[in-house]
């Protein structure tokens, strides 16, 4: 079984997760001047988020799918969901066909050491929405 239950519960806790980060001083200061949009494509269930960093603005379901980005990211929602309770490695999930990226790597992982603040507001979303059964992984 899925750690979602639907797309609207990945829009409701990720999404809401990246409306925080586009707005977050830290990453609004890494991305200033650039071009990183970010398409999240996750699977089961099946759910696609585009992270406009220089718009500072997040796009979730059918607005995001056909929206040009400059990487693209896809993995399982329940990869999804681990990598951002801090549970999982992104670089070796991509060795291990876990999650694959396409389009601007360089730029994406840069970001990657910004990703670590965001794991615990990830958690404290959850907490704050009383799924504490989405903490356990």
């Amino acid at each position: 079984m899925s750690t979602f239950k639907d797309a609207a519960e990945v829009y409701e806790y990720l999404g809401k997760m990246f409306e925080i980060a586009v707005n977050d001083p830290q990453f609004v200061a890494a991305t200033k001047g650039g071009d990183l949009v970010v398409r999240i494509t996750q699977t089961d269930p099946a759910s696609t988020i585009l992270v406009d960093f220089p718009g500072q603005k997040v796009t979730c379901g059918d607005a995001a799918e056909g929206a040009p980005s400059t990487v693209e990211l896809r993995m399982s929602s329940d990869n999804g969901h681990k990598f951002w309770l801090g549970k999982l490695n992104l670089t070796l999930a991509m060795a291990q066909g876990k999650a694959k990226m396409s389009g601007s790597r360089t730029k994406a992982l840069k970001l990657l050491p910004l990703t670590k603040p965001l794991f615990a507001t990830y958690q404290q979303l959850l907490q704050e929405a009383g799924r504490q059964d989405l903490l356990i992984v």
